[in-house]
């Protein structure tokens, strides 16, 4: 009996055994990116812990990734606001700059027409408004000097004086117009004297009766300027010989105003600064080493030498005992190795000088040396020493050419002054070169110089020794000379704005 009760409990045992299922195991839901990314590099068993702990950490990953791309973004929009920042500064600036040119060409234009409505004019008024209308066309149609780019402290009002000799010459007009324009702008003052405003009356001989009248003018001219209270006065002197000037100059330096010589020496004076320009001994030098070049003076020789004659200006004229020396020095070497030839023998300054500086006295003596040397042999070369004299060889050599008493060819002939005239001939073939003196340089130079005096600026001197006047050694602060030909016209005479000045003096 008990056998068989042990034996049904050992029966429900089993089979309640069979019939207790195990409980199944909780399913968690996870993404089964991360689920791989950690069963690929984590070799633990998953679990509903370490999926929650790799969720998290990759969250952390992603939160930290997407504030630096915002930190990234917000720098980005802090540098672009400051460049957009001063971008728009500098076109407000601008603007105003624009609209401040704008107003003063306006006044300008507005105050002209208001003197025309004025002052209509009618005979003699005509010229008046020719040259107001003719410096507005200046104002208008030269190219503007880049005043900004000059190495100046600026002026408060002061004086500045300026004593040229002759109105009728082109030079000093231009530079009137280029100084006046560029010192204004730069803050200070200009008041330009002429000693003749007229051509010079015809007289006896360049030393008599309108160099006098010249000189005497000049001084009258120096002292108005000091009256009105120059502090610098720049003087182009009409007769560098002349005592009178001389004496009234040191008179004016002792004085404490500093006195600039612009181009030529005064000579046996103390009363000079400085000097300052294309000075004498360089303009001979430029046009000497022009002829060593168009020549091809290097490589000429003894036996196959190179032609040249020699024109120089009137011997009274003590600015040929500085600009023939340079002229010289050029040539000397090539004259003593044979490899240039002088055919007339006149090589001496009393044989190549010229009465009066005359273009007539140098048309009739290049005839002289054509008929009397040059009726075989090639004439290579013609050094004038200036326009006016270059003007009459030009017209002896193309008279020759023409009527075939000279046979060679066309000789290079220099000039200095670049003239109206010149500059045509240079067009034509008839002159080779000119010296060339541009205003605008002369003004920016000018311009930086009275501003170191007036701020105590060191000055730069080219040459403190070869300007000996018989009295001192004047300081030089040069320019050296330009030269204009055919091939360079277009860049130094036509796109400097050099005509569109010039047309204002016709």
């Amino acid at each position: 009996m008990d056998k068989d009760n042990e034996t049904k409990k050992e029966n429900l045992k089993n089979d309640h055994k069979n019939t207790v299922k195990k409980p199944k195991r909780k399913r968690v839901q996870i993404d089964p990116e991360y689920q791989w990314e950690s069963l690929h590099h984590k070799s633990i068993r998953m679990n509903e812990r370490n999926v929650n702990q790799n969720l998290h950490d990759e969250h952390e990953k992603s939160h930290k990734k997407r504030r630096l791309t915002e930190h990234k973004m917000m720098v980005k929009f802090a540098i672009g606001s400051i460049i957009f920042f001063v971008f728009l500064l500098f076109c407000i600036f601008l603007g105003k700059r624009i609209r401040s040119g704008i107003n003063e060409t306006q006044e300008v234009s507005e105050s002209s027409s208001t003197a025309a409505d004025e002052n209509t004019p009618t005979g003699d008024e005509s010229e008046e408004e020719t040259t107001a209308s003719k410096y507005l066309i200046e104002e208008n149609v030269a190219p503007p000097n880049d005043i900004e780019n000059l190495d100046i402290i600026g002026g408060n009002g002061e004086l500045i004086g300026f004593s040229f000799p002759d109105q009728q010459c082109e030079k000093w007009m231009l530079m009137e117009k280029q100084i006046d324009k560029v010192l204004h702008a730069s803050g200070y003052n200009a008041d330009f004297k002429y000693a003749v405003e007229q051509p010079l009356e015809e007289g006896p001989s360049v030393e008599g009766f309108h160099k006098d009248k010249l000189v005497k003018k000049q001084i009258e001219d120096i002292e108005e300027l000091v009256k009105e209270g120059a502090g610098i006065i720049f003087v182009a002197p009409g007769d560098v010989s002349s005592e009178a000037l001389a004496a009234e100059l040191t008179q004016v330096k002792n004085s404490g105003i500093y006195v600039v010589a612009i181009d030529h020496v005064p000579m046996r004076t103390d009363g000079v600064n400085f000097l300052f320009g294309c000075d004498d001994y360089h303009v001979g030098e430029t046009m000497g080493n022009y002829i060593v070049d168009a020549l091809d003076l290097k490589h000429a020789t003894a036996e196959e030498p190179k032609t040249a004659e020699i024109f120089t200006g009137d011997m009274s004229d003590e600015t040929l005992y500085f600009r023939f020396p340079g002229l010289m020095e050029a040539l000397f070497p090539y004259i003593d190795s044979g490899a240039l030839v002088i055919p007339s023998g006149q090589i001496e300054l009393e044989q190549v000088s010229t009465l009066d500086n005359s273009e007539s006295e140098a048309y009739e003596r290049m005839k002289e040396l054509l008929a009397e040397v040059y009726t075989s042999g090639n004439l290579d070369a013609v050094i004038c020493i200036d326009d006016v004299l270059a003007g009459g060889v030009s017209r002896a050599m193309a008279e020759a050419v023409m009527d075939g008493t000279y046979g060679g060819t066309m000789p290079v002939i220099t000039g200095d002054g670049s003239s109206e005239e010149a500059l045509d001939r240079i067009l034509q073939g008839k002159q080779s070169m000119s010296v060339f003196y541009d205003p605008a340089q002369y003004a920016f130079s000018i311009t930086e110089l009275v501003d170191d005096i007036y701020h105590g600026t060191e000055i730069e001197i080219t040459d403190a020794e070869m300007y000996q006047n018989g009295a001192i050694v004047v300081p030089a602060i040069e320019l050296f000379p330009l030269v204009v030909t055919a091939e360079n016209y277009e860049d130094m005479i036509v796109d400097t704005g050099y005509l569109h000045t010039k047309a204002l003096l016709d």
